[in-house]
């Protein structure tokens, strides 16, 4: 009996985890044109913030609109992304902020606390790379020049701009409008996690064509 319990707990664990890996997908389109206005798309969760689809003149895209102070950071997830290598790519609009304005795209996002962001800061004019780890975010150096919190680029508010990130092992290079920008290594996320938005405190960003790689 105690054989037979075994076995049974055993098959029920493995359809579980084969569900979870049927469940997952590994490349993503999203444009928002399908979603109504003022939801999330299906299979997202807003993490912290006010995330939800709006319009743009007679294009759809998704709007953080939350005003957030200090280090709060605000992110929502596509469920059932499951990114390791490949390329992420977003494009944004920095609709306002004063403390902080802008965002960036997240992968290999494990939880709330531990994930890697690249984000890009009208008001500092720079697009800097980070990982968050143990809720802890640091700045990555870049390869061949070190610590330099990011690059610095051509950006301004109220006009669409392009973020992309590509991942190869624990190497990630950064784009910017279609230009590379830096290489960043690290090793603290190794394995698949999910993809996602960000922004920071009061930035109030929309956010469209999101398309993920493999």
């Amino acid at each position: 009996m105690t054989m037979k319990k075994n076995n049974l707990r055993q098959g029920i664990l493995l359809a579980l985890a084969a569900l979870s890996v049927a469940w997952q997908v590994p490349g993503l389109q999203e444009s928002f044109e399908a979603v109504a206005v003022g939801k999330l798309p299906a299979e997202w969760s807003a993490v912290v913030g006010t995330w939800a689809v709006a319009t743009d003149g007679a294009n759809k895209v998704l709007y953080q609109t939350a005003k957030g102070r200090g280090s709060q950071f605000n992110r929502v997830v596509a469920n059932r992304s499951a990114f390791q290598n490949g390329s992420v790519t977003v494009r944004l609009k920095a609709m306002a902020g004063s403390e902080d304005r802008g965002g960036g795209l997240m992968w290999r996002y494990r939880d709330a606390n531990n994930y890697y962001v690249v984000r890009a800061n009208p008001l500092e004019k720079n697009v800097v790379a980070y990982k968050v780890q143990q809720g802890r975010r640091t700045d990555l150096p870049l390869v061949g020049r070190g610590k330099t919190y990011g690059l610095s680029a051509p950006m301004a508010s109220n006009r669409w701009h392009t973020l992309k990130v590509t991942a190869q092992g624990n190497l990630f290079t950064v784009f910017w409008d279609g230009k590379q920008l830096y290489q960043v290594r690290d090793d603290a996320f190794t394995a698949a996690g999910k993809v996602g938005l960000w922004s920071k405190a009061d930035s109030q960003t929309m956010f469209d064509d999101l398309a993920v790689t493999p």
